[in-house]
């Protein structure tokens, strides 16, 4: 079960506050947002220039060029080496080039502030959350404050919302406004309005009106307020994502989530649905159990976090991808990764990683209560998770001790800001109370993801039953060259290697019911490493302070490993691994991160995809998939369609078409020879066509 320590948790009715910030434009004035640049993933090692908030929980943090403003439920902070307390009740701010705290910003708040966005003009920033008053003026949920000093901005309007203001999104000059409410300046509203950003004049854009309870009918289950939790705004400026604790949007059911598009003169609500977060998930602690939203820089997905246990094939104690591109009333997540019974609170999207944050023990977890089922991942408290496939990327700094967790995370062009309840970064390593910052320097580039394609060479590992490798040059139709040797001169027993794939200049391969990898460059090959992303030194004897007594945060080696043995071809395309396996007739895939060497808990089955059972080697280049027969050393191909092979089989090459024996343990496409091998155009006896 997801859990929240007493002490550190919000009121049931806010839980769900933490804030995170999207801006963009509207179609008729666009202004797209500026996506981050990075190029990397953020180093592991936090910037010293923050401040030590002491008490309370970071919700919302705000970087406004030369200084930093933070909001939550804090009472104090303390410059970094000092112990003297500053009073800072729910909004302080410091500079980002020193990290001191700014003395003179100082707006007196009544309340928790949950998110803090940039103003309609410079040196202006909004607050928004659950106060009604700012330096003594009537301020329900939302103000405007100049960032010199935390004055109120006079012209801008006390709305008077009789609930709750979570989230708040600037778009163009309209600002939108999401939480817990039925009324903004005496108008009706069902937590979501829309803003002049200027002057705060409600207007008539944004007039969706949530209702119903997620998981209270009234009789059973937690009971917390209705409305928006989180928005997220398209980069361009044309989808607004909004979840919370409601079931329906305008009248129709949107369970938890809709989305809405943003057009010029009205934001309607789309038909774009999904009934995965219809299910109940502990529906006694939690109203309802999304948690954060966020879009990626190039617009194309987004991504939604949320708590709730137990597993049950649901989306609880999930992060999930949904492609923008993605239509209908049942849309299915492009990937999902579970922790296994905590909780994800926070997401954050850069270019090269989608980062999580909550108080999670591991990730790729599926099925698992409150331990570490195969294919577990180490990640306290926060991860990077690779785009393509949901799974860990290698970055791993950690946060022990947990807590509530990381309710916050912010991403700009410098880095990474993180906002918790907590004090360390690491196992009690880097002292960085409740706000941290990781910058881009120390970040390295994932792994690449890179396949190769035909023409081009394939490889042949342990051919006839010898500790040899051997390349040939195909043009994937008839060219085939005579077959070359590879040197391998550290004597690597490549006839018990199963299910080879090399990608972006690594070749993985197993062994003995290991995944192994090493660089190949074509003719030379780096020192063979033991993949095992699921066990991590800095991790396994650390007690999670959770679960059963002396739990660690050890993973679990994943149950692809005891398949391997079996494995009779493999290949990794579009952040899939493929493979079949001796005697059955199926084609397999699992997620796979080769950053990190994660391979999915979770096995999935090409549907309709048959006659896979004499595999002998497989490999994709493009729109055709390339197989093996182990039977006959044929190699045969047909076209390769959104994941699945498509259609009958074409031999293409063979022992009795033109003298090639295709057979060996493992075959793969690779890098080219730093000698080209020329193809040759050899006569063919026979073309068969065939069906799998």
């Amino acid at each position: 079960m997801a859990r929240i320590p007493a002490l550190s948790r919000r009121p049931l009715a806010v839980l769900t506050a933490a804030a995170l910030t999207v801006t963009g434009a509207l179609v008729a004035s666009p202004a797209p947002a500026a996506a981050p640049g990075h190029a990397t993933v953020v180093g592991a090692v936090p910037s010293t220039l923050t401040p030590d908030i002491v008490d309370g929980t970071v919700f919302a943090i705000h970087d406004a060029g030369s200084k930093v403003v933070v909001g939550g439920s804090f009472t104090g902070v303390e410059n970094r080496g000092s112990d003297v307390k500053i009073p800072r009740n729910f909004v302080l701010a410091f500079d980002k080039a020193t990290g001191q705290v700014d003395t003179a910003f100082a707006p007196v708040v009544d309340n928790e502030v949950l998110d803090i966005l940039a103003g309609p003009t410079a040196g202006t920033v909004y607050l928004a959350g659950k106060f009604n008053t700012v330096n003594g003026t009537n301020r329900r949920k939302l103000a405007l404050v100049n960032l010199s000093n935390g004055s109120l901005v006079a012209s801008f309007p006390n709305l008077a919302f009789n609930g709750l203001v979570n989230d708040i999104a600037k778009v163009g000059n309209r600002l939108l406004v999401g939480g817990i409410f039925t009324t903004a300046a005496t108008k009706p509203r069902g937590g979501l309005v829309s803003l002049d950003a200027t002057t705060g004049a409600v207007d008539e854009y944004l007039t969706a009106t949530l209702t119903e309870h997620h998981n209270y009918d009234g009789v059973s289950g937690a009971s917390a307020g209705v409305g928006a939790e989180k928005l997220a705004v398209s980069p361009d400026g044309t989808q607004l994502v909004v979840i919370g604790n409601f079931k329906k949007a305008n009248g129709a059911l949107h369970d938890q989530v809709v989305r809405l598009t943003l057009g010029t003169s009205a934001a309607t609500v789309s038909s774009w649905n999904t009934n995965r977060y219809e299910p109940r998930c502990n529906a006694k602690a939690f109203d309802s159990y999304v948690r954060d939203v966020s879009f990626s820089p190039d617009g194309r997905y987004f991504v939604v976090a949320t708590t709730g246990s137990p597993y049950n094939g649901t989306l609880c104690d999930a992060v999930a991808r949904w492609d923008t591109s993605s239509t209908g009333t049942a849309v299915q997540p492009t990937w999902v990764n579970y922790s296994g019974g905590d909780t994800f609170l926070s997401v954050g999207i850069t270019e090269q990683a989608v980062y999580v944050g909550g108080h999670f023990r591991w990730v790729n977890n599926t099925s698992a209560t409150n331990s570490a089922y195969p294919g577990a991942v180490a990640r306290p408290s926060i991860a990077a998770l690779d785009p393509l496939s949901g799974l860990p990327l290698a970055w791993n700094p950690g946060r022990h001790p947990r807590g509530y967790g990381v309710a916050e995370l912010l991403v700009t062009a410098q880095g990474l800001w993180l906002g918790s309840d907590q004090e360390w970064i690491g196992n009690f390593q880097h002292r960085r109370e409740r706000i941290a910052f990781f910058p881009l320097t120390g970040g390295a580039a994932p792994h690449s993801t890179a396949t190769t394609t035909l023409p081009g060479n394939v490889y042949f590992a342990g051919p006839g039953a010898t500790n040899t490798m051997r390349t040939r040059a195909y043009d994937g139709i008839l060219g085939v060259s005579s077959s070359a040797p590879v040197a391998s001169p550290d004597g690597t027993a490549w006839s018990a290697v199963r299910g080879a794939f090399w990608v972006g200049g690594t070749l993985f391969y197993g062994v003995q019911g290991a995944l192994w990898r090493r660089t190949f460059d074509g003719a030379a090959f780096g020192t063979p490493k033991l993949v095992d992303p699921y066990h991590d030194p800095l991790w396994d004897k650390v007690v999670t302070d959770s679960g059963p007594e002396g739990q660690t945060y050890a993973g679990n080696t994943v149950n692809f490993y005891p398949e391997l043995p079996n494995v009779t071809g493999a290949f990794y395309t579009n952040g899939r691994l493929y493979y079949t396996l001796t005697g059955q007739s199926g084609l397999f895939w699992r997620w796979f991160s080769p950053d990190s060497g994660t391979v999915g808990a979770d096995r999935f089955t090409v549907a309709g995809a048959t006659g896979f059972a004499d595999a002998g080697g497989m490999f994709v280049s493009g729109s055709s998939i390339y197989l093996v027969s182990r039977s006959t050393g044929n190699l045969s191909s047909a076209d390769w369609v959104g994941g699945a092979p498509t259609g009958g089989w074409t031999t293409r090459s063979g022992p009795q078409v033109d003298t090639i024996d295709w057979r060996a343990a493992a075959v793969f496409t690779g890098p080219d020879s730093p000698t080209p091998l020329p193809t040759k155009r050899i006569p063919v006896k026979r073309t068969l066509r065939q069906s799998r």
